[in-house]
């Protein structure tokens, strides 16, 4: 019988992490609750959930249900639980048995979770090769834990509501909830929408989505966006009383263009440091399931150099125990959930008070971390670099993406405010530091 899965609680920040090792990958998880008691007690349920998904194979679950359940209220959590148990109970089933295979077998009996599961867990895309994306669900399982599953129709949720039950009415009840963010919707019904589809094909458990065309909420409107200039990404690398392991992993982020999701994991090895000082860094697999290989830009090279001879850890290029309130000695990557509250605290406690970066309106939202990607395909388009070699390194698959950020990129180029300065040049710490 395999060890019990306890987990540690990180008091490096307020409300705590809980940190658990799922499929061998370390996790953070930030609780709501700063009280000691609810803590611990918020981490045995994590880690017994964590433990129970293991057990029964069914890890890839494991993160999502677990960020649903470190901030969930007592009713949320409680279906949470649910969940888990359902996916327990699900496995149940002879080996080599997938679960779109156990679906046909029910003959239309399939529950709306049913059908939900087997998608989110890979089976349908295993199964149904280049018709079927194989995509990380994280999010999707995410919402459909909170605002799908455990809506109530009839006194039965909606995860348990057969196939051949559900009807539009069911979709509009999603829909109408009153905790449904406005931000939220036509992702919560794309959703729906989505598993009713697929109920339909390949699963064929219902003849066709009662779903009428032209149900799916529209858009919603695009908000303006915000990018860093150079003098004020400037100002926060100079602020020692921010991080330094955050400010250089802002950084690079803004002047190599990689997702904040993707560079936190880099490690050391994913770097080829050549004798003649160039540096290539090499990423197996990112977000669109693409890997990408490029040279670095030789300042950010040069500032890699210097930062690898004071890091902490040997394994990981932005490591936890680089943050000055960091405790455990496990080595796992900076946890980066809260980097733009973050990001946006440090400007303001460098100086930087330009209002866009900060507003929230109806037709604005305040800078984000993924805009640290807008800060650096605007200003790289605005000095002249290819739309090639902005994707070689953001990983977009199409010009179109790129394209969106050219007005910003042209009024940039306007203003003159050229690239970003060299990190090893405006963060103190690297200044003075000589590599061989």
């Amino acid at each position: 019988m395999s060890r019990a899965l306890t987990g540690t609680l990180d008091w490096s920040s307020d409300p705590p992490y809980v940190r658990l090792t799922i499929e061998g990958s370390r996790r953070a998880f930030r609780l709501a609750s700063s009280n000691p008691q609810e803590a611990e007690r918020r981490k045995e349920i994590l880690a017994g959930m964590v433990g129970r998904l293991a057990e029964a194979r069914c890890s890839a679950h494991a993160e999502a249900l677990c960020r649903q359940a470190a901030t969930a209220d007592q009713k949320t959590l409680e279906g949470v639980l649910k969940i888990v148990d359902g996916l327990i109970v699900g496995r149940e089933r002879p080996v080599g048995t997938s679960t779109s295979e156990s679906i046909r077998v029910s003959n239309g009996g399939v529950t709306f979770k049913q059908v939900g599961d087997a998608w989110t867990s890979g089976d349908l895309a295993k199964k149904y090769r280049r018709r079927i994306k194989d995509i990380d669900h994280t999010e999707n399982i995410g919402r459909l834990v909170r605002y799908v599953y455990p809506v109530e129709i009839g006194g039965r949720t909606l995860a348990d509501t057969p196939m051949k039950d559900f009807t539009l009415d069911h979709a509009e009840e999603v829909l109408a909830q009153a905790d449904l963010p406005d931000g939220s919707v036509r992702h919560v019904a794309q959703l729906v929408s989505r598993i009713a589809k697929l109920a339909a094909y390949p699963l064929r458990a219902i003849d066709a989505s009662p779903l009428p065309q032209g149900w799916l909420p529209p858009k919603n409107a695009a908000k303006e966006k915000s990018y860093l200039f150079p003098d004020e990404e400037a100002a926060f690398q100079g602020h020692q009383h921010i991080p330094l392991v955050r400010r250089f992993f802002v950084g690079f982020c803004a002047r190599e263009g990689p997702r904040k999701e993707n560079a936190v994991t880099v490690q050391w090895t994913d770097f080829a440091f050549e004798s003649n000082g160039e540096v290539m860094i090499s990423l197996d697999k990112t977000k669109n399931g693409r890997g990408g290989s490029w040279v670095l830009d030789a300042d950010n090279a040069e500032a890699l150099r210097r930062w690898r001879t004071i890091c902490p850890s040997k394994k990981y290029v932005f490591p936890a125990c680089a943050l000055p309130q960091h405790r455990s000695t496990d080595d796992w990557p900076m946890y980066v959930d809260h980097l733009a509250d973050q990001l946006r605290d440090g400007l303001l406690r460098a100086g930087v008070t330009r209002a866009k970066l900060f507003e929230r309106g109806p037709n604005r939202i305040p800078l984000r971390a993924h805009d640290l990607r807008a800060t650096f395909v605007t200003l790289a388009l605005s000095i002249g670099k290819t739309e090639d070699w902005v994707a070689t390194r953001t990983g977009h698959g199409s010009s179109q993406m790129i394209a969106l950020y050219r007005r910003q990129a042209k009024t940039a180029a306007e203003l003159k405010l050229g690239w970003l300065k060299p990190l090893h040049e405006i963060i103190p710490e690297l200044r003075d530091i000589r590599v061989p």
